[in-house]
């Protein structure tokens, strides 16, 4: 990836160019320059999502107004299929303005965009244009997607797991699934078993996503899956259980083989950097003391606890390590986190908070200054 790449340059000239091509040999009567230059023009300031619906609309401006028609042409003009279980590159991004063509403009065409969506999802992923779907129809889609379960091709297999994910990132929240996520278990239970890995981290994301709204639900889950002894499922099972983990869920970390009850001591938490400017690192270790005759499993973390802009501090858990404590063992674990600004959050000056935690429970804790 070049440097200063942004997500949004995925939609550049070349790709949009590429696109028309491909639509003027689907359909000759198609405008090519007029597309073209109607959104490479106006395309230079937009955002990635922004990008994304100027084709589509562009799309919409330039092809016949009659949906079954203009899919058809969009149909035609796919490229080849994914090749192989894998994601794919930055090129294909424009499929997604396609996707999301078939989404606007082919809302009150459900079964014409299904086989749409069907087609494109095996060039680009159609996760984000099938949950209008599920929205304005979603007994309708949730019964297509029970089918697509089944597929043999594992990039709509993986659409039944990404479009159902309640939180899904870049997507609108899926509020139906947030307050009853069922008829979504019921579709990862069809999937858990999946070959590909692909898959099995789409599922394992999709139960993650389950967990910050209906913990205990996605714990009954797992729980029932623990008896399989399927590779791809032991995964699944770890990697869903990332945000319970954080969380300290007790059903969770005795899943996973890490007991609430615990023989330990963590005798003294050392803060090497008691002050800390922003782009530095906060340095620190501690020991882990085991009085515990038998071996003990932990999983260790941090916790920062951030100053936000009223002065009031909130808690983010960051992972460290997983180890076994042998009996009267003595752990020395230390640790350099960086304090740099990213996207995702603000940091402000102040007083922050760190802890350690154990297996869900805190064990020490420190004070540090951060200077922005």
């Amino acid at each position: 990836m070049e440097q200063g790449f942004q997500l949004r340059d995925v939609f550049n000239p070349t790709v949009v160019n590429q696109l028309a091509d491909r639509i003027t040999a689907a359909w000759p009567e198609f405008d090519r320059e007029g597309f073209a230059s109607t959104v490479i023009k106006r395309m230079p300031p937009l955002s990635f999502g922004a990008r994304s619906n100027l084709i589509r609309d562009t799309l919409w401006d330039t092809l016949p107004h009659d949906f079954p028609q203009a899919v058809q042409i969009l149909l035609n003009a796919l490229g080849p299929e994914i090749p192989h279980c894998e994601l794919t590159g930055f090129d294909s991004f424009v499929v997604m303005s396609m996707n999301d063509f078939v989404a606007k403009y082919g809302i009150d065409h459900f079964e014409l965009s299904m086989q749409a969506l069907y087609a494109m999802t095996r060039r680009f992923t159609a996760e984000g244009a099938i949950r209008a779907f599920l929205k304005k129809y979603p007994e309708q889609t949730l019964a297509v997607l029970d089918r697509w379960a089944s597929d043999p091709n594992c990039h709509v297999r993986r659409l039944v797991s990404e479009g159902t994910r309640p939180r899904l990132p870049l997507a609108p929240r899926l509020d139906r699934f947030v307050q009853d996520p069922r008829p979504v278990l019921r579709l990862l239970e069809k999937l858990k078993d999946d070959p590909e890995r692909m898959v099995q981290r789409s599922v394992a994301n999709n139960l993650n996503d389950i967990a910050k709204d209906n913990p205990d639900l996605v714990v009954e889950t797992l729980a029932n899956w623990q008896a399989s002894d399927s590779p791809g499922v032991r995964w699944i099972l770890g990697h869903a259980s990332r945000t319970l983990v954080k969380q300290g869920q007790k059903g969770a970390l005795v899943l996973l083989g890490y007991p609430s009850e615990i023989n330990i001591s963590v005798p003294a938490l050392q803060v090497h950097t008691p002050v800390v400017c922003l782009g530095e690192h906060l340095a620190f270790a501690f020991e882990v003391c085991s009085h515990s005759d038998q071996a003990q499993n932990l999983v260790i973390d941090f916790i920062i606890h951030h100053v936000k802009a009223n002065g009031r501090r909130t808690p983010k858990v960051f992972k460290l390590t997983q180890k076994r404590l042998e009996p009267g063992q003595r752990l020395a674990v230390s640790k350099k986190h960086t304090m740099r600004a990213i996207n995702t959050r603000v940091y402000y000056p102040g007083t922050h908070l760190l802890e350690i935690q154990i297996n869900g429970q805190v064990w020490g804790q420190a004070e540090f200054e951060l200077k922005v």
